[in-house]
């Protein structure tokens, strides 16, 4: 039997070992995730379709909106989690999606936009700390890391569907309601979509059987935050600085390739949907490949590997603008760099998440996840304002500065997993080498 074959083989023998609640939960992160890729795709242009001051700063400003309501709801959002059925969390999650998107849709001026992406971040942060721990308690040691980067690579596949329905969704819309597809009113029609489909992300939701119910006298989070809090740096420290880089970055990349390459929505989309597949792609090889290198080398390796695709996009925010090079070819190379950094760093995701929730106590899981989902909020809060900023003075090269300081942050992450992990890492290598002199 050929590697392939052999891996394809242990796939399904690991697929065969999921249990009816994960599958359910996998649903849900199917529909969640085609939820998600329309609007990251669409929201950015909606809001700059609104006019004079509504720019990139203001864009900014509504992503460290969200990020705040996540920050402040992660402690609350943990108790929670431990003290209510996942079940139950995860549905009050997808209602108050439904509630945050139909308010962005309805109320298109500043404050009510930035009220209701706040509400939005209420609902992201409910909905990741109910699912980790959920998934832990129903999946054994042999499948969990399969199952958590199976449900982050169907998420993935469905955010790829989603903006390849985000990138021609506006102009179908727009053109039954007589509008162009860049009109306010089609990108309104598209976000309103998602009301009916955020509906329907809850359906499997309600098929879940014997949800476990957490104790109610369960330790408070800032009970357990100070008996555990050695043990919550080292893990969280790298998360922060990711999240800092990647706050700078990522909820401006639909802008990236509009203002640097002056592309159309359609051509953006076609980007974003390659991208969103080969994040798929990289998250289904993260258990063979974690199951081969270790846990955490193979989060610093697939991590460094982005670096060099980090710097391509930077030097394509500072050759187009500047007349160096010209839009189209450079928007190709640029688009590829993006699609092979996208993979690189979500593959890692579920593989590290895994490795933290291995290592925490099971009480402490929905804490943890928590944690780690505030600290890289705060990249979100703060870095959009810097980047939204850098945008407005300085137009498309600003994104020179952008992409520079993404790659500072992700070797300085990398720098900090090998301080705290390096040994675990030899473990693992040493395991590995043992396994297969046993095996040779």
């Amino acid at each position: 039997m050929t590697r392939l074959g052999r891996g394809l083989a242990a796939y399904a023998a690991m697929i065969r070992l999921f249990s009816r609640n994960v599958w359910l939960v996998l649903l849900f992160g199917i529909g969640t995730g085609l939820t998600f890729g329309i609007f990251l795709f669409t929201f950015n242009f909606y809001v700059l379709s609104l006019g004079p001051g509504y720019d990139e700063a203001f864009l900014g400003t509504l992503t460290s909106a969200a990020s705040l309501a996540t920050i402040a709801m992660a402690l609350p959002a943990a108790y929670l989690a431990q003290r209510h059925s996942a079940k139950g969390v995860m549905i009050v999650a997808g209602l108050i999606s439904m509630v945050a998107y139909l308010g962005l849709v309805l109320f298109p001026a500043q404050l009510p936009l930035v009220a209701f992406r706040m509400v939005a971040g209420v609902a992201m942060s409910l909905g990741t700390v109910a699912v980790a721990p959920f998934l832990m308690a129903n999946t054994g040691a042999r499948e969990r890391q399969w199952v958590f980067s199976f449900q982050a690579g169907l998420s993935t596949v469905a955010s790829f569907f989603g903006n390849l329905l985000a990138g021609v969704l506006p102009g179908r819309l727009g053109a039954l309601a007589g509008v162009g597809p860049t009109d306010t009113l089609a990108y309104q029609l598209t976000l309103g979509s998602m009301v009916a489909l955020s509906g329907l992300t809850i359906v499997p939701l309600l098929f879940i059987r014997r949800a476990a119910r957490s104790d109610a006298n369960v330790e408070l989070p800032w009970v357990q935050l100070r008996r555990y809090w050695r043990l919550f740096t080292r893990f969280l420290l790298p998360s922060l600085v990711i999240g800092l880089g990647a706050g700078l970055m990522q909820p401006f990349m639909n802008v990236y390739f509009r203002n640097v390459y002056l592309k159309p929505d359609p051509a953006i989309g076609v980007v974003f949907a390659l991208g969103g597949l080969a994040m798929a792609v990289g998250q289904f090889a993260g258990p063979p490949l974690a199951d081969r290198l270790g846990k955490i080398r193979t989060v610093m390796l697939t991590q460094a590997l982005s670096i060099p695709f980090l710097i391509t996009l930077g030097l394509g925010a500072w050759l187009v603008p500047t007349g160096r090079a010209a839009a189209g070819v450079v928007f190709v190379v640029a688009g590829v760099a993006y699609i092979f950094r996208l993979a690189l760093m979500n593959l890692s995701n579920p593989v590290y998440q895994t490795f933290i929730l291995e290592r925490v106590p099971q009480q402490a899981q929905a804490l943890a996840v928590s944690l780690t989902n505030l600290v890289f909020q705060v990249g979100w809060f703060i870095m959009p304002q810097v980047s939204g900023r850098l945008q407005v003075a300085y137009g498309p090269v600003g994104f020179t500065a952008v992409f520079a300081g993404v790659t500072f942050f992700y070797a300085t992450a990398i720098g900090l997993e090998w301080l705290f992990f390096s040994a675990e890492a030899r473990q693992e290598a040493q395991a590995e080498r043992a396994l297969m002199r046993e095996q040779g």
